[in-house]
């Protein structure tokens, strides 16, 4: 199926102010182990601020190791789910992006299809990203020095925190 088959009615996307956030889905490619201790520092400073959170994490291996298991919020896929151009098969996405949320936060600094597919499908009305010229998609585009996870996700908080809405 193509994107423009599944997007049939665009879903509609509009700013949110941080403090008035429920619901955010947490999208990224797991890297190494250090990036993905600052995403799960993340996901922990939300669920402190009473937010719940929901994350998918794209593994790059053929198949997923015993430890990347799906726990209560938390979905893994990996390559195996993809197709031959890297567009996600639905099991791997389909609960995800099917959920209602207020804000999603994708960490993906390569712009990976799979991300850009997913998010564009997404219900969520807010979605930030990365600064990329490809990212048409997000509500939020994010500027980093040097693709730092850290300073991204402040600059997240940051901003969603300043944004006026009626």
């Amino acid at each position: 199926m193509s994107l423009k088959k599944a997007l049939k009615k665009p879903n509609e996307r509009s700013f949110i102010n941080y403090k008035d956030i429920n619901h955010v889905q947490l999208l990224f490619n797991r890297i190494n182990d250090a990036q993905a201790d600052i995403m799960s520092r993340f996901a922990r400073f939300l669920l402190d601020e009473g937010k719940s959170v929901e994350v998918l994490i794209y593994v790059d291996t053929k198949k997923l190791d015993p430890d990347f298991q799906n726990r209560k919020g938390i979905s893994y896929f990996c390559r195996k789910q993809l197709n031959w151009y890297g567009k996600p098969k639905e099991e791997a996405y389909i609960n995800f992006v099917s959920r209602q949320s207020d804000l999603m936060v994708v960490a993906d600094f390569n712009n990976s299809f799979h991300s850009q597919w997913i998010a564009t499908l997404s219900k969520a009305k807010t979605i930030v990203a990365p600064f990329n010229e490809c990212n048409k998609w997000a509500t939020l585009l994010i500027d980093t020095t040097k693709n730092d996870y850290n300073e991204y996700l402040q600059q997240v908080v940051h901003y969603l925190g300043i944004i006026k809405t009626k």
